[in-house]
């Protein structure tokens, strides 16, 4: 699949025609779908699409997603699966996808999170496929729609009852011996507490958040007149790129997946958390490879 970066390139590489409006046949018939395999009828069920009936409101938030990619507003970026979560937009095969629900998730014999779901397709059909089927589509061709920037930068300033809390944004390094740890250089964690990093850290060995292993505090900031788990979640989304992915097992043999954890310079981290207190942070982005913020 061809690099996609805006609306007009999924436009624009339709091989199959399922976005071509020029034809005279309904919009909610599938064509092009390839006859399912019997033997395989027993597995293939979850990807199964069924006619939406009432697909009015979904239709008007698929063209507000539309006209937010146009106008950049939203980004299309590769996918991984901590972008899932209700509410969220993807595009699959050239598809834009919206994620409404997801049932009583939980973890399957590989420790991985697994679900049904309910998944609205652009073109009026809906699925209860398993997440973990979603994700394999997505991963192998696939992509993750950002959420509005000019929104979340709204919500992040409106002033409600949790912004009268005192809380910290903090930067911790590990000080674990664990090789898939320490080998890595730039591994930071960026975390949100509402009481001193001191305090929440005092048992971090215990912790799988912190990778069961002590941590050095590297920075802190004091957060005021801003929702500082909205800061917290925007910081991750700018650094999900560079998410460590690593399983670590606690005290009683479970397996965690820590989410907080970006290898990132120290100086860009703080680079970034100033471009979101001033509102600039929409107009930039944060390259993995270079380790460096840079214009979209």
């Amino acid at each position: 699949m061809a690099d996609i970066t805006s609306l007009d390139d999924i436009l624009n590489s339709d091989p199959f025609g399922l976005l071509n409006t020029d034809t005279e046949e309904d919009i909610h018939t599938l064509i092009n779908i390839p006859k399912i395999d019997k033997d395989r009828a027993s597995t293939d069920f979850v990807a199964r699409r069924t006619k939406l009936e009432e697909f009015d409101e979904y239709e008007k938030l698929f063209i507000q997603c539309q006209k937010d990619l146009k106008e950049g507003k939203r980004k299309l970026v590769k996918f991984n699966e901590s972008f899932f979560k209700k509410g969220a937009f993807f595009v699959l095969k050239g598809i834009l996808v919206y994620l409404e629900d997801i049932q009583k998730p939980k973890k399957d014999k590989h420790h991985k999170l697994d679900a049904r779901t309910t998944t609205i397709f652009e073109n009026g059909t809906y699925s209860n496929m398993l997440l973990r089927s979603l994700g394999k589509g997505l991963y192998e061709d696939g992509y993750f729609v950002s959420e509005h920037e000019d929104r979340i930068m709204d919500d992040l300033n409106q002033i409600t009852s949790e912004d009268n809390q005192n809380g910290f944004i903090y930067i911790l390094k590990s000080l674990s011996s664990d090789d898939r740890i320490a080998t890595k250089r730039n591994l930071y964690k960026i975390g949100f507490s509402t009481t001193s990093v001191e305090t929440r850290i005092k048992n971090a060995s215990q912790d799988p958040t912190y990778l069961m292993a002590d941590v050095g505090i590297v920075a802190s900031f004091e957060v005021y007149n801003v929702n500082p788990h909205k800061l917290e979640q925007l910081i991750h989304k700018f650094f999900s790129n560079s998410c460590l992915d690593i399983d670590i097992v606690d005290e009683t043999g479970d397996v965690h997946r820590p989410r907080e954890w970006f290898v990132a310079p120290i100086n860009v981290i703080e680079e970034a958390i100033v471009l979101i207190g001033n509102g600039k942070i929409i107009d930039y982005r944060y390259d993995s490879d270079s380790e460096n913020i840079i214009l979209r």
